[in-house]
């Protein structure tokens, strides 16, 4: 499986359906990896297989986004299954207002990519480090 160094998330909550009356929920817009947009079936498919439960809303949701989260904790749960399924280094949730700001307030396209990879909520995939560590050990 290729290795995956980074995965940034781009998260929102709002309501994709005012019209139905739907609750507002966190919804994930887009998901980026070092080479651009990531496959978003695969990343649905998780979603689908794991995070689904009796109390997740049933409306209907737009293509591209994958939700709906019914908290940030539980979006937090989720990127970090994404993270280990496509084994990555680490993943970054930004929320759309704090993205937003990075593209305002960056000059350079080097300082956009570096904040985009320290700001916002990190969590890292430790296993990841500790199977290259072994792997290496034994090899």
């Amino acid at each position: 499986m290729k290795e995956i160094e980074y995965i940034v998330g781009v998260y929102n909550f709002f309501c994709p359906n005012p019209a139905e009356h739907n609750e507002a929920n966190f919804f994930l817009l887009y998901l980026l990896d070092e080479k651009g947009m990531i496959d978003i079936e695969g990343a649905q498919d998780l979603f689908k297989e794991k995070f689904v439960t009796e109390f997740t809303p049933t409306y209907k949701v737009p293509a591209h986004m994958i939700g709906p989260f019914l908290s940030l904790e539980t979006l937090n749960q989720y990127a970090f299954a994404l993270c280990e399924e496509l084994n990555a280094a680490q993943i970054n949730l930004l929320s759309v207002a704090d993205y937003n700001s990075l593209l305002e307030n960056q000059q350079l396209a080097s300082d956009f990519h570096r904040d985009l990879l320290e700001k916002g909520n990190v969590l890292e995939n430790i296993e990841r480090k500790k199977k290259g560590l072994l792997s290496r050990i034994f090899k």
